[in-house]
């Protein structure tokens, strides 16, 4: 056998192997350390969080829909006054965005377990993990707000990650932020306020 095709030979099965390794590496984040590019809920998936009488806050975190998902995504959940979040595992679940067809959200209802997972994939990426609470009024005031049907969030950086939530019109596959009301942030990001919930 000819010195140069053996050593080719001998060669290929190594080449292989780089090329598959290769294959392997995870896509690059679209949502950086962040850990979301943005989310969206419509008004009936708030106020379906917000029916229950206790509900003071709804709190976003951060999320991946799958391990491999680089834009992420947000999951919503409502909480009382005290921040213990509303769920029962059955009726009340947490929400998390899918995207948005025919102007309203399509959302995944999860179980705390589920939920736990989904957040756990911004960590495995090692991209910042962190959630956001808004006021159940802010919520309202902006999905009543005239031309708007539901809210956006998005990642905002201040000593740490927190989100920025803003009334949206939502129609067809996309969503329009209005410019009123005015968007507002979560100045108490987690973990100021999230002891006990998901870790």
């Amino acid at each position: 056998m000819n010195h140069g095709i053996r050593s080719l030979a001998l060669l290929m099965p190594l080449g292989i192997a780089l090329l598959n390794s290769g294959c392997t590496n995870p896509p690059k984040s679209l949502a950086g350390e962040a850990g979301f590019v943005d989310g969206y809920l419509d008004a009936a998936k708030l106020n379906g969080l917000m029916a229950d009488p206790s509900c003071a806050y709804i709190r976003f975190y951060n999320a991946r829909r799958t391990s491999g998902d680089t834009q992420g995504t947000v999951i919503a959940i409502a909480t009382k006054d005290s921040g213990e979040e509303i769920y029962n595992g059955t009726t009340l679940k947490y929400k998390m965005y899918d995207r948005i067809s025919k102007g309203t959200t399509l959302v995944v209802d999860l179980t705390r377990d589920e939920a736990i997972t989904h957040i756990g994939y911004v960590k495995a990426a090692h991209e910042m993990s962190y959630s956001a609470r808004f006021k159940r009024t802010e919520v309202s005031d902006m999905i009543t707000a005239a031309g708007c049907n539901g809210v956006k969030l998005t990642p905002e950086r201040l000593a740490t990650y927190s989100m920025r939530m803003a009334p949206v019109k939502l129609a067809g596959s996309s969503g329009t932020v209005n410019p009123a009301p005015p968007s507002v942030v979560c100045t108490e990001p987690c973990p100021s306020f999230c002891g006990g919930t998901i870790p």
